[in-house]
Formats: structure tokens, C-alpha cells, sequence
């Protein structure tokens, strides 16, 4: 090869390689190898690369070129469509600074995600599966599963033959909005589908919980009639004459419910479960195992002096502490026992539940007791530790904790049965 020579390299392919003189100052020395790839070859910007051996310069212009041969044939493949979407689509990158490469991982990982298409229903029914099985283990309760259930049947007619890939916000937030029913009711619904998203997104049917991006205020919008912040609490007034009325009524079986309920916090349907076993009043606790405890968690409660007073005045203490009788319902015993002490809307319907509704705060004895054991102790790991909360004291201030003094709070627990009254029958 001559002096200076150039030439292309590989043949045919528009890459050429020629020789160059080194210098330094006036002083020439050595000779190297410039690649010059043109732009009508990159499509792009003009190449030049000068390299110290004719080996290196030929290995870098063969391997340009099968890049040039690959992207070619990708190029050659595609459709005309796709060539279209391409050019009309790079701009828009370029001025929002996104890469292509980017924009399709991205893209891919939220429309071809790893688990798989799946459609609500089909993942409705994963789920149901899954708390069936965790049934017969004991591990979920029966109206947990019913629960669900009952939720998921109303989703799947809304969204089952949809992809939940598919699935937006606006739709979410349209139809909880539509349902024609009672704040608390709309929002169990839209837990329901929290859990099968959050489901969706462990098993990889989807990259993003769209819920995260549902904002307070549009959650406020939704569930205009719930205020969480300020919980109902009992008077003073108020618990004396509903546990005065349980003991005046032991033919409803309600002394021992109420009086956990009140003093202890317990939840309504852990009482309907508790037994007496596991009323330890000579130990001054209360036992809540967990085949009752939510979220199945065993937790002990304390069991304050007034609530051992009240205790004491039942007999029969045996087996549930809560008997049903002929089958009757609680939440027909309790409304019962609700409207004899006096828990009635003036305006209701007479003789009729509706009564109560007005009147009688939701879970009214177990907030009474977190607010007025809170204002007692000031200690709100205690009063959580003691209410069974599993995420510390986020759900006292966000939930129970009401407004209410340690002189109310030492009141309310000083509440006895008096002296002259007797023992009573708990009939089963």
C-alpha cells in the first residue's frame, strides 16, 4: 500500500479509511488511519475517528458497519406505520429530554407487565380462592370472606371484563361517586378494590397502584358525610344510664358486653366471641386470643376496678359472655337496649331501629373509652397498646382520640354499680 493511500473499507459499504501524515510543529513523524463514515452512511452526523494501526482503524469500520446492517434490516422490517410513529414521535422525546430506549422500558413495563394480562375478575376470583384457604386454616374469620364476597360481586359487574392494566382513576372515582348508598358503605367498597389492586401489583398484573394518586381532597369529595377526626363519644351521663339499663334488663344478656365495651374498649365483634375463660378479673385482665382478635393478633387487656365491679353483679360465667337466646340477633338485642335507655331519635318512626340512629354515636363505647383513657393517662402508646392498634399511635389521633378532660376521664372510670343493688342472672 502507497503512501497516503485510501481506500473503502469493507467494500460497498461507503466507509472509507485513509492514511495520515503525525505531526508535531514543523516535525512530521509516523503514519495513522482516519475512518471517515459519511453522513449519507449514519444517517446522522458525519464520523471521523483516526486510529494508531491500520488494524484497528479496519476493525472499527467493520464493526459500524454490521451496526449500519443490523439497523438497516430493523429499518427494512418494520412497517410503514411504525416508521411513521417513529419519526412523528422522536421530536416530542427530544423536547421533553426522554431517550427512546427510555420511553420504551417504560412504556413496556406498564402496558406488557411482567405477571401477565389478567382481567378484574379473574383476579377477584385469585383472591377468593386465596380466603377460602386461609378459612379453612382458621386464619380469616367467616365474615371477613362473606364480606368480600358480597363487595367483589358488585365490582365485577362494574369492572370484571376489563384488563386491570385497563383500569383508571376516573373510573374509580365515577363510580364510587354513583353508588346510591350511605358514605360508610361506598367507602368498604372502595377498600375492597384497594385490596384487589394492591393484589394486582405483588403479583405484577400491574407496575402502579393507581389509588396512590387518588388525592385527600377528592377522597373528602367522595365521602362528604364521614369525619373520622372528631369521634362521638359517650357523657358521663350517657354511660351511667346505658350500663344502669343493661343492668336493669338481664333478660338481654348485655352487662358484661357493655361493661367491656365501655371500660375496656373492646371491639363488638370480639365480644361477641370473648369467653369467660378469658375474663381474668381476679388477674385484672381480659384475654383477646387470636382466633377473635382482628388481625389475629392476641392481645391482653386491662381490666380497670369499676369494670371488675359491674362484672361481679353477673352470674352464669360460663361459655360466651354474650348468649344469644331464640336465635335473636345482637344488633337487634342492642338496638333494644339502646332505645330502653333512652338513645332514641325524637322524630323517628315509634317502635321502629330507625330510632337509634340519630342518637347512638357509631362504636360509641370504644371511642368513649380511648378518649377518656388517653385524657386519663396521657399516654397514647398505653391507650393504642390497650385499643389492640397494630401501627402504633397514628390511628388513637386519627380516629378515637376526642376532646374530653382528666376530671370527665376520672369520672367515667369511677362509674359503679351502686351498693344496693344485687347480683343479677345472665340467662343463657
Amino acid at each position: 500500500m502507497s503512501k497516503l493511500d485510501s481506500y473503502e473499507y469493507p467494500i460497498g459499504s461507503g466507509i472509507r479509511i485513509r492514511e495520515r501524515i503525525n505531526t508535531r510543529g514543523t516535525e512530521s513523524f509516523g503514519i495513522s488511519y482516519q475512518v471517515d463514515i459519511p453522513e449519507g452512511v449514519t444517517t446522522g452526523k458525519r464520523i471521523r475517528k483516526q486510529f494508531s494501526s491500520q488494524k484497528k482503524a479496519e476493525a472499527f469500520a467493520k464493526e459500524q458497519n454490521q451496526g449500519k446492517k443490523k439497523q438497516g434490516e430493523a429499518y427494512f422490517n418494520s412497517t410503514q406505520q411504525e416508521r411513521n410513529e417513529f419519526v412523528d414521535s422522536l421530536p416530542k422525546l427530544r423536547d421533553a429530554g426522554i431517550g427512546v430506549k427510555e420511553a420504551i422500558d417504560f412504556a413496556i413495563e406498564r402496558m406488557r407487565p411482567k405477571g401477565g394480562d389478567k382481567y378484574i375478575h379473574e383476579i377477584i376470583s385469585e383472591l377468593l380462592k386465596h380466603k377460602q384457604l386461609l378459612l379453612s386454616r382458621g386464619q380469616l374469620r367467616p365474615d371477613t370472606v362473606k364480606s368480600f364476597r358480597s363487595k367483589s360481586k358488585l365490582i365485577t359487574e362494574e369492572f370484571g371484563s376489563l384488563l386491570i392494566r385497563n383500569l383508571k382513576i376516573e373510573d374509580v372515582i365515577l363510580w364510587i361517586d354513583a353508588l346510591e348508598l350511605r358514605d360508610r358503605t361506598k367507602k368498604n367498597y372502595l377498600t375492597s378494590l384497594t385490596e384487589i389492586i394492591k393484589y394486582s401489583v405483588q403479583k405484577q398484573y400491574i407496575f402502579d397502584n393507581i389509588l396512590d394518586s387518588m388525592t385527600t381532597y377528592e377522597r373528602k369529595e367522595l365521602f362528604s358525610e364521614l369525619d373520622d377526626s372528631e369521634p362521638g363519644i359517650l357523657t358521663i351521663e350517657e354511660s351511667e344510664r346505658l350500663i344502669k339499663t343493661a343492668y336493669d334488663h338481664p333478660e338481654l344478656g348485655m352487662l358484661p358486653v357493655v361493661t367491656l365495651g365501655l371500660f375496656c374498649g373492646i371491639r363488638t365483634e370480639e365480644l361477641q366471641k370473648l369467653e369467660w375463660k378469658d375474663v381474668r378479673a381476679g388477674e385484672g385482665f381480659v384475654i383477646i386470643s387470636a382466633s377473635i382478635a382482628k388481625k389475629r393478633k392476641i392481645r391482653n387487656v386491662t381490666l380497670p376496678d369499676n369494670a371488675k365491679a359491674w362484672l361481679s353483679l353477673c352470674e352464669n360465667k360460663e361459655g360466651l359472655i354474650y348468649k344469644t337466646e331464640n336465635n335473636s340477633p345482637f344488633s337487634s338485642r342492642f338496638s333494644y337496649l339502646l332505645r330502653k335507655a333512652g338513645f332514641v331519635d325524637p322524630e323517628g318512626k315509634k317502635n321502629s331501629s330507625r330510632q337509634v340512629l340519630l342518637s347512638w354515636k357509631k362504636n360509641a363505647m370504644r371511642h368513649s373509652f380511648g378518649s377518656y383513657h388517653y385524657a386519663l393517662h396521657g399516654d397514647s402508646i398505653k391507650t393504642s397498646n390497650e385499643l389492640g392498634h397494630q401501627q402504633g399511635d397514628n390511628v388513637l389521633f386519627n380516629h378515637y382520640r376526642a376532646l374530653t378532660s382528666k376530671e370527665s376521664a376520672k369520672q367515667y372510670f369511677d362509674i359503679h354499680p351502686q351498693m344496693s343493688e344485687k347480683k343479677i342472672v345472665i340467662y343463657g
